[in-house]
């Protein structure tokens, strides 16, 4: 019997996730460019020819795993209630705090690729990407609520880039994953810094 399109979709997702778990491990013991598509193929234990029918270059094989962070804060926004600006620093300290070691290796493998991004421009535009999407994924939900398109961009953009800051300069260091310069304390105090203070643009639902 084959498999329905939901099954196919579901194994493609996994591998996509396996082949991105490799090169995440080998950019972070070799270096990005120590790093080639062949040796994440190998590896991950698929042809070449496979590894680019999932990913254009060695730097986009990453993507799942920064995507993944991404639809976790995406699904813990469209689940706030109330006003928005109020409840997105508990989401911010919820999202980067992790529950478990699992999460927690997670978010400390994440380190090694966000410093590697200002010596890799095709890293780096992974990234923006990956960031730029999230951004665009809650301007619409933040739209779902009702309210000026712009005023629910401004607000989207304060929380992604928060986001993106509080990740950057948590990785820069070498702080944990908890406490003072944590991702969590961070993205806090950039969205603190960042967010809308006109109270007439807060969304409510």
């Amino acid at each position: 019997m084959d498999a329905g399109p939901g099954l196919t979709s579901r194994r493609k997702a996994q591998t996509a996730r396996e082949i991105a778990q490799v090169a995440s491990e080998l950019f972070a013991t070799q270096g990005v460019a120590g790093v080639t598509a062949a040796e994440i193929a190998a590896t991950a234990g698929v042809s070449l020819r496979t590894f680019y029918r999932y990913f254009a270059t060695k730097e986009d094989a990453v993507a799942p795993i920064l995507e993944i962070g991404a639809a976790r804060w995406q699904s813990a926004f469209a689940e706030a209630s109330g006003d928005l600006a109020t409840a997105i620093p508990g989401i911010i300290a919820d999202q980067l705090t992790p529950s478990s070691a699992e999460e927690g290796e997670a978010l400390a493998g994440m380190r090694p690729l966000l410093r590697a991004l200002a010596e890799d421009r095709e890293l780096r535009a992974v990234w923006d990407r990956v960031n730029h999407e999230s951004e665009l994924r809650l301007t619409e939900l933040v739209l779902e609520r009702g309210g000026d398109r712009f005023d629910a961009r401004l607000l989207a953009a304060a929380a992604t880039e928060s986001i993106r800051i509080g990740l950057e300069e948590w990785a820069a260091g070498d702080a944990s994953l908890d406490g003072d310069g944590s991702p969590a304390s961070l993205a806090v105090r950039a969205f603190e810094a960042l967010a809308p203070s006109d109270p007439g643009r807060r969304l409510v639902v």
